[in-house]
């Protein structure tokens, strides 16, 4: 689902606290995430390259929302599941545990050990096994995990 005209502007004047019609671009991510947006910390940083200047306006925002290349979570799903597949040799549909907490921890745009706890809270893993089945997780990220203090 896609900001309106109005959650965007809503959004922007929340972080336009002197309310000068500028927000600063080191907000960009946080603007963007607060819009259902997903960006990678290296988009946040190609687009402050691209920004280039210490503070952004409402059009800006407004043509980086419509940049097809910051996705939303739901976009991300199928991406998501087929690095996970990739990594799922025997095709059991599942990923143990404790190598998802070090991929968490260590690959990409790493969560702390404080964050992976907080998703681990929200998903299940086999008490037999120590699996945890990443359809559920992947299905438990794009609808709605609660992000606390990402």
């Amino acid at each position: 689902m896609s900001a309106s005209a109005d959650q965007i502007q809503e959004c922007f004047s929340i972080f336009d606290k002197d309310n000068d019609g500028k927000v600063s671009v080191e907000e960009i991510g946080a603007c963007l995430r607060s819009l259902g947006k997903s960006p990678t910390m290296a988009d946040i940083e190609a687009l402050k390259t691209e920004i280039g200047a210490k503070d952004f306006d409402i059009n800006t925002l407004k043509s980086i929302y419509k940049n097809p290349k910051i996705k939303t979570p739901q976009e991300q799903q199928k991406e998501m599941l087929d690095a996970f597949k990739a990594l799922d040799k025997e095709g059991h549909g599942t990923i143990q545990g404790a190598e998802l907490r070090q991929l968490l921890t260590t690959l990409g745009d790493y969560l702390s050990t404080a964050e992976v706890d907080e998703l681990f809270k929200e998903i299940t893993v086999d008490s037999a096994t120590g699996a945890v089945s990443y359809a559920n997780l992947v299905n438990t990220i794009v609808s709605g995990y609660p992000l606390g203090g990402f």
